[in-house]
């Protein structure tokens, strides 16, 4: 469930706002900490947090799609299993 943004959020998304498509049972957040909203998985963890500025309909819906590929995709030895990233 995606809500329309209020306050602080709401005003500096700026513009024309529509909701964001992410991944079914995927949600946004907006009245646990309306500074930094959090998108949701299904099962309520957080699986990012934004700012004002940082919270676009692109933005939203990336995070959502690669938490979710990255979820199902089977795990790999070759990325770190926290950050998702190739080892140095």
């Amino acid at each position: 469930m995606i809500r329309t943004p209020s306050g602080n959020v709401g005003n500096r998304v700026g513009g024309t706002w529509r909701p964001p498509k992410p991944p079914e049972g995927y949600r946004l957040d907006l009245a646990s900490d309306p500074d930094a909203p959090a998108l949701r998985r299904p099962d309520g963890a957080v699986v990012a947090r934004f700012s004002a500025r940082g919270m676009t309909e692109a933005a939203i819906e990336r995070e959502a799609w690669e938490d979710l590929l990255y979820m199902t995709d089977e795990p790999r030895r070759d990325r770190n299993p926290v950050t998702g990233s190739r080892p140095t």
